[in-house]
């Protein structure tokens, strides 16, 4: 082996190891000597992103497709830097050019993708990806194309895709994660069935689990003050931060050090506020997920919380390797983790009845923070409620994602507009930015009879106080189902709209209960879809209740558990420490369990 490659491998290793910066010493002492070698260059770049140092990481990368045009890995380096930087047009550029140099590459597929998805342009994505799978049938576009139908909203495709694919690989922990998340989504899902796939992820991440162990030297001290990790991707504004922030904001500061672990790769002013909040900010954007479980662990963090669960960016497998004691999920899941090595998952008991087959389909203990899980923080310059005669009545509206509005969905809101003449739909979503949610979701309603010009689709708005405003075209909010909205009910009740809701028997289709009924508006939960048409029909032909709702909701919410910040927070820590004290009497054997 010549010495350049050899010393060029040993910088990957670095990297490999989490060593960028040592990673990155040893390239640029090559670079002196090599300095137009492109795959010297690709390898600064993709050490400089490791890194955060993103424009000098872009400085490499162009560089490398400089010195060596049309190579695909080069360009794939590119577009991946690009998109971290959110330069979401050059990247898809940069990732085109990657396809056309090397049409069966999955990675350049693949972060080809990633650009178009970073756009909002799903269908153009899963198109790109479809195309690649007629060439490749590697593991990796299949689960990027997961990504893309689930970002349209065709559940049942997905769903069906993933339990085809992931018998031909058992092993690949992004596949076995991909298809509960799916299943979140699909109408009328046997909650048995969700959980079985829950813990199929959580089976494969134990028997994929290395040889590494965190023993757990904390002291078994119930009372002292704790050492509490946040960990994200979502620190940012985020419908999680809004609800981890009263927590953040009124915890006890003598009986918690609150240090949030941020993966965070486009932190803003939101995030700025979390940080002032917190004891200590930890960037963990550039580690792998046993980096982060070893600094978890070399921290001495007591209780780690973490707010993705199976969604983007999220830091399952740094918990699977049970790096802290007593460690715990919340609010950014609406289902269990499917991993034991968690120890508590936080609900209430609205959302999750106190049932022993409730209780048996998680793999965490569930921790029923009654009478709310949930602490909304409303926008404090948001515009009071309100209704715009511009857009006369009758109005129906959901702000809810495009992937929650299923065909089963669509046919009980046929069934409602139907049932109201001259009634209409009002339906917002980043995804409707491009036309193959919007053609699904009007190509349901048109096979059920509405026409399309009783549809109304909008995407984002300038402002937070923008899409506010928005609900003061509507008359009633429509919660989705089987996966309820829990910010958009928020703010639909805070800007004056009661929001309808279906029970159901999952987590996520229970949501819109335990809202409401903090709220103090239980009449607005039905529990049959016939119970559903009737009573947001009745509702909406009543304009005495709506203009009640629209002058009492916010005030009724303000008054109500879901708006009371310091009594949450106070809730939230008294959990943590009765989460902690029970660690605290368990033999070492159990409490060190790997």
């Amino acid at each position: 082996m010549n010495p350049l490659l050899a010393k060029y491998l040993h910088a990957k290793a670095l990297l490999a190891e989490g060593k960028a910066a040592e990673a990155l010493a040893v390239v640029q002492r090559l670079s002196t000597k090599h300095p137009n070698d492109p795959g010297l260059a690709s390898l600064s770049a993709v050490i400089l992103l490791r890194l955060g140092r993103f424009d000098q990481a872009e400085f490499y990368a162009r560089r490398a497709v400089a010195l060596e045009p049309g190579q695909a890995p080069l360009l794939v380096n590119l577009a991946t830097i690009l998109v971290a930087q959110r330069k979401s047009r050059e990247a898809m550029e940069a990732a085109r050019q990657a396809v056309e140099a090397n049409p069966g590459d999955p990675a350049a597929n693949v972060a080809y993708a990633n650009a178009l998805l970073d756009t909002h342009d799903a269908p153009a994505a899963a198109e790109v990806l479809r195309a690649a799978l007629e060439r490749t049938q590697d593991v990796n576009v299949y689960v990027s194309y997961a990504g893309a139908l689930l970002a349209i909203g065709k559940i049942g495709e997905v769903v069906a895709l993933l339990r085809r694919i992931i018998p031909k690989y058992p092993d690949e922990p992004n596949l076995a994660a991909a298809l509960p998340l799916a299943m979140t989504y699909l109408y009328g899902v046997d909650p048995d069935d969700l959980a079985a796939a829950h813990r199929a992820y959580g089976s494969l991440m134990r028997r994929l689990k290395p040889a590494v162990t965190f023993p757990h030297a904390n002291p078994r001290d119930p009372d002292r003050r704790l050492r509490v990790a946040i960990v994200s991707p979502d620190l940012r504004t985020h419908s999680v931060s809004f609800f981890i922030e009263p927590f953040f904001e009124h915890h006890d500061r003598s009986a918690f050090e609150l240090v949030a672990y941020s993966r965070t790769r486009d932190p803003d002013h939101v995030s700025e506020r979390l940080k002032a909040h917190a004891a200590r900010w930890v960037d963990i954007a550039n580690l792998t997920d046993l980096q982060i479980a070893q600094r978890l662990h070399a921290d001495k963090v007591d209780v780690a919380i973490e707010l993705a669960g199976h969604t983007m960016g999220n830091s399952l497998p740094a918990f699977a390797l049970r790096p802290v004691p007593v460690q715990v999920t919340y609010c950014g899941y609406p289902d269990t983790t499917g991993l034991p090595e968690i120890d508590y998952r936080i609900v209430d008991s609205f959302t999750d009845p106190c049932t022993p087959e409730v209780d048996r389909r998680a793999a965490e203990h569930l921790w029923r923070l009654d009478p709310c899980f949930l602490c909304y923080r409303p926008l404090p310059d948001a515009p009071a409620p309100a209704r715009d005669p511009a857009y006369p009545g009758p109005v129906f509206g959901s702000f809810n994602a495009a992937r929650k509005i299923n065909p089963g969905l669509i046919a009980l809101w046929a069934r409602l507009l139907n049932a109201v003449p001259g009634s209409r739909l009002i339906l917002k979503s980043f995804d409707f930015a491009a036309k193959g949610a919007i053609d699904r979701i009007s190509a349901d309603f048109s096979a059920n009879g509405i026409a399309h010009d009783r549809l109304t689709f909008m995407t984002a708005t300038p402002s937070l106080a923008d899409h506010l405003a928005l609900y003061s075209r509507m008359d009633v909010a429509l919660d989705a189902f089987p996966y309820h909205g829990t910010t958009t009910t928020c703010e639909a009740l805070w800007m004056g709209v009661p929001v309808v809701t279906l029970a159901g028997n999952t987590h996520a289709g229970r949501v819109g209960i335990s809202l409401l009924s903090n709220a103090g508006c239980p009449e607005l939960i039905a529990h049959s879809e016939d119970e559903y048409v009737r009573c947001a029909a009745n509702l909406i032909a009543d304009p005495t209740r709506l203009a009640a709702y629209r002058t009492t909701l916010r005030s009724r919410l303000a008054a109500s558990p879901i708006c009371d910040a310091p009594g949450f927070a106070a809730r939230f820590g008294q959990a943590l420490r009765a989460m902690w004290g029970a660690w605290c009497t368990k033999t070492d054997a159990s409490a060190t369990k790997s």
